[in-house]
């Protein structure tokens, strides 16, 4: 990497904003409408740039192959309410229960997390959490520093209890690039992570492309 470049880079983390963050969560749609409204061939799709550092499981898999009744995680396209024979009275996608997801393990002292990380800074994201409980848990994570969190019970919704249901949700006024999932309580159950990149300052942008070009003439001339 040559000197301009690494000025470059340099510039863009030191003019990272610095100030207060308020994370937004917006609950956009639940259970059958939400369905309807994630793309269900993308449904463990990663966003450009997010690599999994610690994984979660993908469900279903050799080690928990049950979805129908849930056994061990319940999906968030699960129609059922655990541990019953009752439903939540939403419309099922058609074979629902051959839609892949991820599943975080509860353990008491919050001691499994499963990391994603991202290449660069994020300005929001957007996910399909099932059957929220109120030990599940998201925290925003910014250059390791934990900058903000969301649990199951803070999405503005009745927790289930049995766990049940789901919801497309919302989350912004926050920038990260790493997301901790965890849960102390029941099986943390998620789908179609999307995330939106901060875009490049303008002028940033610009002097990177100045500089760009002075390498190329540099390069001509010798």
């Amino acid at each position: 990497m040559t000197m301009s470049f690494r000025l470059v880079a340099g510039l863009i983390l030191a003019l990272a904003p610095l100030s207060a963050q308020a994370l937004t969560v917006q609950t956009v749609a639940t259970d059958d409408t939400a369905w309807n409204m994630v793309n269900t061939s993308q449904t463990v799709t990663l966003p450009n740039g997010a690599t999994w550092t610690s994984a979660p499981l993908q469900m279903p898999n050799s080690w928990f192959p049950q979805v129908d009744p849930c056994i061990s995680f319940c999906s968030p396209f699960d129609p059922g309410i655990y541990g019953t024979n009752q439903t939540i009275g939403a419309t099922p996608l058609p074979g629902w229960q051959q839609l892949p997801f991820w599943a975080t393990w509860q353990t008491a002292d919050r001691s499994n997390v499963n990391i994603l990380s991202f290449s660069g800074i994020q300005k929001g994201l957007s996910l399909l959490w099932g059957s929220f409980d109120v030990g599940n848990l998201i925290e925003f994570v910014l250059n390791g520093v934990v900058v903000g969190s969301v649990a199951g019970d803070q999405l503005g919704l009745q927790v289930g209890n049995p766990g049940q249901g789901a919801a497309l949700v919302s989350l912004s006024g926050i920038q990260f690039n790493e997301l901790r999932f965890s849960s102390t309580l029941g099986g943390f159950e998620y789908a179609n992570i999307e995330a939106s990149p901060v875009p490049l300052p303008m002028p940033l942008a610009g002097l990177g492309a100045a500089l760009m070009m002075l390498g190329l003439a540099r390069r001509r001339r010798a």
